[in-house]
């Protein structure tokens, strides 16, 4: 099956909240409270800013994977919305999806990276962590805990 990595396109819009919500709701219920799902309805807005990027994994025609960079200071980036679909895990997409936002970061100047995720969120954690990143904080709410994750560029 061939697929693209390639930046968010507007028509991309439907496909990538689709795929996120679906995960969210059957991977991660409990965590709703601890992400909202307000840029989901214009990712080209939130995610289109001068040093800002959003990227997709798409196989024939489906988008199977994201990542988005968000700056939040001059010299520091958010990674959000870190998503594989799940029958396409396991065959490196997360990790083309993060070295993607990590070169994308390393190229607009920005000196860390940062990655927030839950407890239940174990295969995003193990793979930021083989990439370098280290967690720097946890904070507990509502019964469960969310990492913050640095990663220095």
């Amino acid at each position: 099956m061939a697929y693209t990595l390639r930046n968010f396109k507007n028509d991309d819009g439907q496909g990538v909240k689709d795929l996120i919500l679906t995960i969210l709701a059957k991977e991660y219920p409990f965590d709703k409270k601890a992400y909202a799902d307000s840029d989901l309805d214009k990712i080209g807005e939130v995610y289109g800013g001068r040093k800002d990027s959003f990227f997709v994994i798409e196989e024939d025609g489906k988008i199977v994977g994201t990542v988005g960079v968000k700056g939040e200071t001059a010299d520091e980036a958010l990674l959000r919305r870190l998503f594989i679909e799940q029958g396409h895990r396991k065959k490196g997409y997360g990790s083309q999806l993060l070295k993607t936002a990590v070169r994308f970061c390393r190229d607009n100047g920005y000196r860390k990276m940062y990655f927030r995720c839950t407890d239940r969120m174990v295969d995003a954690m193990r793979l930021c962590e083989k990439e370098g990143f280290k967690k720097k904080e946890s904070l507990e709410v509502s019964g469960f805990n969310i990492h913050k994750l640095e990663l220095s560029i």
